[in-house]
């Protein structure tokens, strides 16, 4: 799906601390990179937010009509990989290898669209000792006893990223302590190996690289020495991008190395960030067998994504509710649709009244205020607006069914509409059957039930009713509906799906 352009598009560039018109320097061509995960253990949903966030980015910048090149790396290569691998008896790489399958399952199962080249950094250790000599040899880093560090001071706009000035930086994530460092804030380019670590052989010795140096190498090396957009989480500002931008800019001598920098929000657990540490982790795999993933995807994307991220089960739920909602309005938008065209759009509205006309007018103004939402720094609140008030729309629109045979001319657009939001957002892009599908399969097992078992009992009040035993009938009824079920009957047959709100 291509979207015209209606206006500028303006993103929020972190090392500048302000909105700016975006237009990639390649015209038709954006260069996007993305920090991956360090793959020790099953990614969180705090996770799943950067990843979802930057899906959503690149999705858009492809609706818009360019090119987009996507490079989001791995880091197989680290000191949390190794401490885990020694605590399983696990070969580093081989446990790295394991990770990266299981996230990109969850991934997958979150419909992200896979970027264009994911990097392992142990593929790339002949670009990092290159870079790491190349800064050695500008004197922007030096070498002790098999170690290599960048030094800080060599670099006049350090600190530019986070704000953070030289005399006040103190060692950083990932940084120990290190009398052999000119600077506190200097930084591992290359750490020489412990007995029985995991190494590459290198001019100081064996090693293995530091980990900032890792995604300078991997972008530079697939988008170039300057390019488009750099993103990440908010935490990774400073040390991580700050380190980034000083080792890449002083190796090429190119400025900027990466035009603008988006950095996504945490999510955030009863106003606590999540983490491992504080022991509140949700897994992805784990929330996906509870929920569909759209559900996920609405709560990400209805808050900015600049924004911190409250997250709780009852928002959750709230989410899978609106989505319900959304998927009602799709569903009887498909069933209208599916008639033959009886009367053009402007007919109708003059014969069917406000409801016709409040669809009518929501659906010729959605793309161009979608557009507008989405170019104004990837608005998403207001996009996802956009989509429940259509939604709302059409379901009104829908209550009187004598209009349906008739008025295709309104479902289509307002149908394709909803498909724009399922391309570029992921929300609304299953077909309804689908959709109730997942519902009834996560709120069954919530209650302890199976489909088979609901057939049967269906099948069995079918059976009731065809021996004219309504009392039977009646009873299996009142008992699926006691457990939340739903049963429409129709010429086709009985079908059902799972209550989600009394008035659902």
């Amino acid at each position: 799906m291509e979207t015209a352009a209606v206006s500028p598009m303006r993103i929020y560039n972190t090392r500048k601390r302000s909105l700016e018109d975006f237009e990639p320097t390649e015209p038709g061509h954006v260069r996007l990179y993305v920090c991956g995960m360090t793959v020790y253990d099953y990614c969180h949903i705090g996770h799943a937010r950067a990843m979802l966030t930057f899906d959503m980015v690149y999705r858009w910048l492809k609706a818009r009509g360019w090119r987009v090149t996507y490079v989001r790396n791995h880091t197989d290569v680290d000191d949390k990989i190794i401490a885990r691998a020694i605590e399983n008896g696990e070969e580093p790489l081989a446990l790295a290898q394991r990770f990266i399958a299981a996230l990109d399952e969850d991934l997958g199962r979150l419909g992200l669209l896979p970027p264009d080249v994911a990097p392992l950094v142990s593929d790339n250790i002949e670009g990092i000792v290159a870079m790491a000599s190349t800064l050695i040899e500008r004197g922007h880093a030096y070498a002790v006893d098999g170690d290599v560090y960048f030094a800080v001071e060599s670099f006049e706009r350090y600190g530019e990223l986070s704000g953070r000035k030289l005399e006040d930086l103190r060692a950083g994530e990932r940084v120990n302590v290190d009398e052999r460092k000119r600077h506190p804030g200097d930084f591992a380019l290359w750490k020489s190996a412990k007995p029985g670590e995991v190494s590459w052989p290198s001019p100081w010795g064996p090693g293995r690289p530091g980990w900032h140096i890792e995604c300078s190498v991997m972008a530079t090396r697939h988008l170039g020495e300057t390019f488009d957009i750099h993103g990440g989480g908010i935490d990774l500002v400073f040390p991580h991008h700050e380190n980034e931008i000083a080792q890449s800019e002083c190796a090429s001598g190119v400025h900027p190395f990466a035009r603008v920098w988006m950095h996504n929000g945490h999510l955030n657990m009863a106003g606590t960030k999540m983490s491992k540490s504080l022991g509140n982790i949700i897994r992805i795999r784990d929330i996906l067998d509870e929920v569909p993933a759209e559900t996920l995807r609405l709560l990400y994307l209805e808050s900015h994504y600049r924004s911190p991220l409250p997250y709780s089960a009852e928002r959750l739920r709230e989410c899978l509710v609106a989505l319900d909602r959304v998927y009602s309005a799709k569903e009887v938008l498909e069933e209208i649709a599916a008639h033959p065209i009886g009367a053009d759009a402007e007919q109708l509205v003059k014969e069917l009244g406000e409801t016709a006309e409040d669809l009518h007018q929501r659906t010729m103004v959605f793309a161009k205020r979608f557009a507008e939402a989405m170019d104004d720094d990837f608005a998403t609140g207001r996009a996802i607006a956009l989509l429940h008030e259509l939604a709302r729309s059409a379901n009104r629109f829908a209550n009187n069914r004598k209009w349906r045979k008739r008025s295709a001319a309104l479902a289509v657009p307002a149908l394709k509409a909803i498909e724009r939001c399922g391309k570029v957002l992921g929300i609304g892009a299953l077909t309804s059957a689908d959709w109730f599908d997942q519902v009834k399969v996560r709120r069954l097992r919530a209650v302890g039930r199976d489909a088979s078992e609901i057939e049967s009992r269906i099948e069995a009040r079918l059976a009731a009713r065809a021996n004219k035993d309504w009392a039977e009938a009646d009873r299996v009824r009142v008992e699926l509906d006691e457990l939340g079920i739903v049963l429409m009957d129709g010429p086709q047959g009985t079908t059902w799906r799972m209550r989600l709100t009394d008035d659902a």
